[in-house]
């Protein structure tokens, strides 16, 4: 049988070193975390969850989802950091699926393939062994997102504490796998004013 896989949106956070609601700056006509949604749900997830906190009435009016495998999550935690929302949406997906990838709301620039690569080798992954494992891209030797936990287990999961996110329980994987990708995207992160800008360029660019 084969397992269903679905995926968390961490985008709860209050983006202190930006000073502005990330989630909601313009890149191109959309908002960043738009780019984030809109390239999770080209993959054949079963589910989508985006876990909301800070500003997330404004996030919801700003970004209207047409897709009935999405859904927001909101997390009245969340000034305790990201390890809150990480929890949230292991519990909220974990009941009906053994399998999860997790992406971050400021990552817009990974490329589709490395996406649609990552889900295709955790789900092959899947079907080959029963153990917990994970996978997750690599650029230039550096583990990047976003990542896919298989065979989950919840309570591992509740363990993460504050700002902590998956890092925090990838010791309790035995069987981790990253995945060398060409795509500078996985790391790439805007979480300040300077990264916003430079990220401007880029997209300009591209």
């Amino acid at each position: 049988m084969m397992e269903q896989t679905s995926a968390i949106i961490l985008a709860a956070g209050t983006s202190s070193r930006m000073g502005t609601a990330k989630q909601l700056l313009p890149l191109g006509d959309r908002p960043i975390l738009a780019h984030v949604i809109e390239h999770v749900l080209a993959e054949n997830f079963s589910e989508v969850i985006a876990v909301i906190g800070h500003e997330a009435e404004a996030i919801r009016r700003a970004i209207p989802v047409k897709d009935d495998r999405f859904r927001w999550i909101l997390n009245e935690d969340y000034r305790q950091g990201q390890g809150t929302s990480l929890k949230l949406g292991i519990s909220q997906m974990s009941e009906r699926h053994s399998s999860v990838m997790v992406f971050l709301a400021d990552l817009p620039f990974i490329s589709q393939k490395t996406i649609h690569d990552i889900y295709t080798q955790g789900n092959a992954m899947l079907q080959d062994m029963d153990a917990p494992f994970v996978v997750q891209p690599s650029f230039q030797g550096t583990a990047g997102h976003p990542v896919f936990f298989g065979h989950v287990k919840t309570e591992w999961f509740q363990q993460v504490e504050g700002d902590q996110g998956a890092k925090a329980i990838m010791g309790r994987f035995s069987i981790r796998k990253r995945v060398p990708v060409e795509d500078r995207g996985v790391l790439y992160d805007i979480d300040t004013p300077e990264a916003y800008e430079a990220a401007l360029q880029n997209y300009r660019q591209s």
